[in-house]
């Protein structure tokens, strides 16, 4: 043991449950304890006998490992205005051809959104967190310097994080007479590459335990040949994760099929050396591309097996666009690693395993092919797995401190009869009361530690931003329509009076 840890003060936690991992899987403790020191686990179970500095007795709670969200909402969300307001390609989901693009953001509201997105990611208990942000409002993508100060708001709230700018080469349109298009700039596609090279070599450079750089290419639908071979040789380069959106939609699917000669969008990353244990892959709904098959299926399915490829499944943001992982069954029989993302608002890990877990057995029509067990080792052990960090998502001895405590005290969770059960169908994130990252507190009793921020402050800035924001979309809209066209009330608006 070092001099460093030996001086650090050991704390235990005691709760009525407690989240361990033996033997490969996750086991329940009652009563429970975990002991850490520093960044680093101790002991995970019942009446550890060795040195204490620091009694945490945390009642009747569930203590276990932290949430890794892998398709982090790091951003003021504009899907949400796509709920009830369809179909999105006239609503701004894809810009006007005509439309000039620009920034629509300053840097300080961009700074801004990543300070809110990222409180909420840690009030929910996402300890780990790879954050997305929407390029519908943007000149172009992401930038570096953005990336500069998301590290740095990541680090003083002290949420661990995988951070890159998103690149692209290409991106959707809405042309004149209502097809779908595209606009190409594969230079700018590279740039942007260059760009996330530079970010990967900076954070590596930095030296914070919890901040890495990855590669975040936006959807594979807007990767040129050129960009796809580039982003090959620099992940490989620096041999970090890729995150990369595939199988999302059918827009996507027909794009593929018509630019690659009738290949799917795992052939494609598969011509390119682009599936590995390190890449990343949400949605995966529509897998076996263009008029899908059963052997195409089953064909996609072998090539996720064989090259260790990880799918991202976020159920909120898919099941409010009618859409959810038809091949759930036959994905997790055959073992490919699946992880959770969160991908909309509210960033809310249980949400998404509770509806996940709903939305599986409803597309499989069996009630028995997805447990709130399941899920929730999507949202720990997959996700680290996805990462390739077998010391994350887990509570056991030389594992990091990343820890949640999550209420079961309140009227709303219902009788409890499993603690795992109860917390995913009746639980959400305001239940969390208490979120440790590598051994420091970084939320306690629903504050946060690290940075004091006014959270209602945050909020009704947010919620100016939102509506500034909103009021840029007749302008990038298919054919420009006012705002009270593109975005209704649910009811009737009675006038001032």
């Amino acid at each position: 043991m070092s001099v460093l840890m030996a001086s650090q003060p050991v704390i235990r936690i005691r709760a009525t449950w407690v989240v361990g991992y033996q033997d490969g899987d996750h086991r329940l403790f009652s009563p429970g304890e975990v002991v850490y020191q520093g960044s680093v686990v101790v002991f995970v179970g019942q009446n550890y006998v060795g040195r204490v500095d620091e009694e945490i007795h945390a009642g009747n709670t569930l203590v276990g490992p932290g949430f890794i969200d892998l398709d982090a909402l790091g951003d003021l969300d504009t899907t949400v205005l796509g709920f009830d307001n369809q179909p999105g390609w006239t609503k701004g989901r894809v810009v006007a051809a005509d439309w000039q693009r620009r920034d629509l953001y300053s840097r300080e509201e961009l700074n801004f959104n990543k300070l809110y997105a990222y409180t909420q990611l840690l009030l929910n208990g996402i300890t780990t967190a790879m954050p997305i942000t929407s390029i519908l409002y943007r000149q172009w993508a992401e930038d570096i310097d953005e990336y500069r100060h998301a590290a740095d708001v990541a680090e003083s709230l002290g949420l661990r994080a995988w951070l890159g700018p998103a690149f692209m080469s290409g991106h959707n349109v809405v042309e004149a007479g209502g097809q779908i298009g595209m606009r190409f700039d594969e230079q700018r596609g590279l740039a942007g590459l260059e760009d996330a090279e530079r970010f990967i070599e900076e954070m590596a450079a930095r030296k914070v335990s919890t901040l890495r750089g990855f590669l975040a290419p936006d959807r594979i639908e807007g990767c040129t040949p050129g960009l796809l071979a580039a982003l090959s040789e620099t992940a490989k380069r620096h041999d970090v994760p890729v995150r990369l959106h595939c199988y999302q939609s059918e827009l996507e699917v027909n794009e593929i099929h018509q630019r690659f000669q009738g290949r799917y969008s795992l052939q494609v990353l598969a011509d390119f050396d682009l599936l590995h244990k390190k890449m990343l892959l949400p949605h995966g709904q529509y897998l076996g591309g263009k008029s899908a098959t059963r052997d195409s299926i089953t064909r996609d399915i072998r090539l996720l097996v064989e090259s260790q490829t990880n799918l991202v499944l976020c159920p909120l943001v898919s099941g409010r666009h009618a859409k959810y992982l038809e091949q759930y069954l036959p994905l997790r029989e055959a073992g490919v690693t699946m992880g959770l993302g969160t991908d909309t608002f509210p960033p809310d890990m249980l949400a998404n395993m509770h509806l996940g877990t709903i939305l599986s057995r409803v597309v499989t029509q069996n009630v028995q092919a997805a447990s709130a067990a399941d899920y929730y080792r999507m949202a720990t052990l997959g996700g680290a797995k996805a990462l390739g960090r077998e010391d994350l998502g887990r509570l056991c001895a030389g594992a990091q401190a990343d820890i949640t405590l999550i209420s079961l005290d309140e009227p709303a969770m219902g009788q409890i009869f499993d603690p795992i059960t109860a917390l995913v169908i009746n639980g959400n994130g305001r239940d969390v009361r208490g979120v440790i990252i590598a051994g420091e507190k970084v939320v306690w009793d629903r504050q946060l530690v690290k940075r004091q921020i006014d959270l209602e402050q945050l909020h009704r800035q947010a919620q100016r931003q939102f509506e500034r924001l909103m009021a840029t979309y007749p302008e990038r809209s298919f054919q420009h329509p006012p705002l009270d066209k593109l975005f209704a009330h649910s009811f009737t608006v009675n006038p001032t009076t």
